[in-house]
């Protein structure tokens, strides 16, 4: 196992594109630059089967704890005390993915509301990090973080893909970025690749968010399922644009990940 490599700060593992072939999986992360992966859940059902992966490879994965904003239809209040018990394992480091997402809107804005909101009730209570999503909902997700910058210290803002007013107002509260493939999506990325150097380099993670999202600058790459070995192109793209050697980001991002997740 490579000891001196990148996090991979979110890859959806229980997703069953990379599950249903999970040994090959992690042969591909052990002869990769990728030293440890975080498997995002999105419900408490994720964090399940996440733990049975990571007790098979417990040196390799940690997990999260929380709903997405997808799934917000099915948290109720019932399921507040089980997360908080989730969180109490040593191999769950994030309240989350949670956030808002009006984008699909495949659970209520309402719905969406009370979910985001006992998450964060959880991580300040926790004293957690909280790893967040945000899609289309910019300023409902500023509303509700604001309520809460000083109370959870540690916050990431999960696939950043926003804009330079955006970016500027998760910095100016306090919340790290976590950058993806999209980066080198010329079509889709480009303009991250000129908000990169407004990002402090102690608050810059990366991660795959695998299956989805794989990085457009893999040579000769015909696949079209993402998984954490691809993670070193993440850094690869960023390293390029900020006229960086790789070995810097790959430091940098590894320590800044430590700190942050505690491990």
């Amino acid at each position: 196992m490579n000891n001196q490599g990148i996090i991979d700060i979110g890859a959806n593992l229980t997703h069953p594109q990379l599950y249903n072939q999970l040994k090959t999986i992690i042969e591909h992360i052990n002869n990769s630059k990728t030293e440890k992966v975080i498997i995002t859940a999105s419900n408490l059902m994720d964090t399940a089967l996440a733990k049975e992966i990571i007790s098979l490879y417990p040196d390799l994965f940690y997990t999260t704890v929380g709903y997405h904003p997808h799934n917000a239809k099915d948290y109720d209040s019932s399921l507040y005390d089980k997360i908080i018990n989730e969180s109490n394992s040593k191999y769950v480091v994030a309240i989350g993915e949670c956030g808002l997402d009006y984008y699909r809107e495949y659970s209520s804005k309402e719905e969406q509301w009370t979910c985001f909101e006992a998450h964060l009730e959880i991580a300040k209570i926790t004293k957690l990090p909280i790893f967040l999503h945000e899609r289309e909902a910019h300023n409902d997700f500023i509303q509700f973080l604001k309520k809460y910058s000083e109370s959870i210290k540690k916050k990431v803002v999960h696939c950043f893909t926003g804009n330079k007013s955006e970016l500027k107002t998760y910095l100016d509260l306090g919340a790290y970025i976590g950058i993806t493939g999209w980066i080198s999506d010329p079509e889709r990325g480009k303009h991250l690749l000129d908000l990169m150097k407004y990002i402090p380099e102690d608050r810059l993670m990366i991660e795959t968010d695998a299956p989805y999202l794989i990085p457009k600058n893999i040579p000769g790459n015909k696949k079209d399922i993402n998984e954490p070995s691809y993670l070193e192109y993440v850094a690869e793209t960023i390293a390029q644009c900020l006229n960086k050697n790789l070995s810097d980001i790959m430091i940098s991002t590894r320590k800044n990940t430590r700190i942050f997740f505690s491990i």
